[in-house]
């Protein structure tokens, strides 16, 4: 077809066309535009806290008991039976620990006029810091606005421990503080609502704090009971696990032994504490099979160190024979700094100290006598981020000579030997690990770790010494008859280095010292086996950094938390990606 032609052809088949379209586009309806919510008018999900604070509550009595409420919250809780409040375990040390992440080491508050008074002769408040309690922090962070609650039937608790609080609830009774608990977390507004039951207290001190003590048991069940109403408000919330994200964490704040508290015994500091949130999932956490110490470190008038006060000589060598020994990790010591010493100046007093070698990884001895003599011996490469033992023994080479010798060892291996006939050797220094305050010098220490600090009275063998070297159960040594000072060092929590040797002195701890769990145990430590329950010593201590990261509100080092907001290594459980 030609192009005349195909013109031809168009110019009449155009305006049929044109009929047959133009009706059909008249018959549908465009629909209305759509758009999709920009980021800007998506609703944030809000994280908020609920805290329960019950006095008395001693773990292993929980867990024996099993209250119906605390066990149906497991489903979704990190939780632990044998968590533990603190050394002092007055209910004003408790809650002053649990609500300034500060131990009673360095808070040193125990009664309820929550004031520090030193006692006549003693120095003043260690670094002259307030402590004050999380409220406070929160007024001066990015998030000043945050509704806060707290209840409880203690006004001094209120009043004096928490000013800071927006809405303080006296309660009348335990029942009166659920009944105000319901109401709070019923309100929209409610961002961090904390609840204190002290009637379990109450009923330990009248018929023991004991899950066979049928009094104690009806306390327990009936804060139970109450605790399941406030979870039962909480989760009618409507946007409960949609906008709002809870972390709900139930502590007790201290423990009891017979029908008292206040003091540092296991008992009285047994608690247990769950962290619960609906997308969390169940594990146990223990303290056995972990190792939490407190690093030593820094100079000699600032750093961290513990010692041993007023032994009045006990632990001496003197004429007598001794054994010292020592865990150690860390790395590259530095310029002879002195780490582990009962001496005071290195030049012209007595006494015997250790200290970091020039190669930042060796060790040396040096002892000195009452009359100035003195002898040094190097004892090898500990410094290299690895657990060693070192061991020092003052000993006669047998009974009823006066030949007097001096040892020393690496990891069970003699490295090193002096003959220190005639010899006495002691000092007022207190015993100490880490720089000690008058030795000369001022070295940094960069930091280490120490394990199972032993005194014996009595000279060990060397095959004494290298067959319990990871002796678990002290108890079960050859010269535990002859044992003066044992100090395991994984506390994890308080101002000192607990002697299981009992009538003993312990190690005070001094500077700004913080316990930390670390992965690499000495070889005294079990390892924990079960696959079921994870390694970890749960503290009130804890209770402060993890609110804070649960709130996404950053903490200042200044604030020297000194707990572990752990949580947070289950994130990927509960972060909605």
């Amino acid at each position: 077809m030609n192009l005349k032609k195909l013109s031809v052809v168009s110019a009449v088949l155009l305006p049929i066309l044109l009929i047959c379209i133009i009706p059909s586009c008249k018959k549908y309806v465009d629909p209305p535009p759509y758009f999709e919510d920009t980021i800007a008018t998506v609703k944030p999900v809000l994280r908020k806290v609920l805290i329960i604070g019950v006095d008395g509550a001693v773990g292993a009595a929980y867990k024996t008991i099993q209250p119906p409420v605390l066990v149906g919250l497991q489903a979704h809780s990190k939780y632990s039976w044998d968590a533990v409040s603190d050394e002092s375990t007055t209910d004003a040390a408790s809650w002053k620990t649990l609500m300034t992440g500060i131990s009673f080491g360095r808070h040193l508050i125990q009664d309820s006029s929550f004031i520090y008074s030193p006692p006549v002769g003693s120095p003043p408040h260690g670094s002259s810091v307030l402590y004050p309690s999380f409220f406070s922090y929160i007024l001066s962070s990015s998030r000043p606005d945050i509704k806060t609650t707290f209840i409880s039937q203690w006004p001094d608790l209120v009043n004096r421990l928490v000013p800071e609080v927006e809405d303080k609830v006296i309660a009348a009774s335990d029942a009166a503080g659920k009944d105000s608990a319901v109401a709070r977390v019923k309100r929209a507004n409610a961002e961090l609502v904390l609840v204190n039951f002290n009637s379990v207290a109450i009923a330990g001190k009248t018929h023991g704090f004991d899950a066979a003590a049928a009094g104690y048991r009806t306390a327990v069940l009936t804060v139970d009971g109450y605790i399941g109403e406030i979870m039962t408000a909480l989760k009618s919330r409507p946007e409960y696990n949609k906008n709002e994200e809870w972390l709900v964490i139930i502590t007790g704040t201290h423990g009891g032994v017979g029908t008292t508290y206040g003091g540092p015994s296991e008992k009285e500091a047994n608690v247990f504490s769950f962290y619960y949130n609906e997308r969390l999932k169940p594990l146990e956490l223990t303290k056995a099979g972990s190792f939490a110490g407190v690093e030593i470190k820094g100079l000699k008038t600032t750093g961290v160190k513990a010692q041993v006060l007023n032994d009045g000589g006990f632990y001496d060598p003197g004429t007598s024979p001794q054994t010292v020994q020592l865990k150690i990790k860390g790395g590259a010591i530095g310029f002879y700094p002195h780490f582990f010493a009962k001496r005071t100046e290195f030049r012209t007093t007595s006494g015997w100290t250790c200290f970091g070698g020039g190669s930042g990884s060796e060790w040396y001895l040096d002892v000195k006598n009452n009359a100035g003599a003195a002898v040094q011996l190097p004892g090898g490469a500990i410094f290299d981020n690895q657990w060693h033992t070192i061991s020092i023994v003052f000993f006669a080479d047998s009974i009823g000579t006066t030949n007097k010798y001096l040892r020393i060892y690496r990891d069970g291996t003699r490295v090193g030997q002096a003959n220190i006939t005639g010899w006495n050797i002691t000092s007022p220094a207190p015993l100490t690990i880490g720089s000690n305050a008058t030795t000369d010098g001022n070295y940094s220490i960069p930091g280490f770790y120490s394990a199972d600090a032993t005194i014996f009275k009595t000279a060990l063998t060397d095959a004494e010494i290298r067959d319990n070297l990871c002796l678990r159960d002290i108890t079960q040594h050859p010269k535990y008859v002859n044992l003066a000072g044992y100090w395991p060092a994984n506390d994890a929590f308080g101002g000192r280095l607990k002697n299981k040797v009992a009538g003993n002195k312990d190690f005070i701890l001094q500077g700004d010292f913080k316990w930390s769990a670390i992965p690499d145990l000495p070889c005294t430590t079990l390892p924990n086996s079960n696959p079921n329950v994870a390694s970890l010593l749960v503290k009130s201590v804890d209770l402060v950094p993890t609110v804070f990261y649960w709130l996404r509100i950053p903490t200042a080092t200044s604030w020297s938390l000194e707990g572990s907001s752990w949580l947070s290594q289950y994130e990927i459980e509960f972060v909605k990606l």
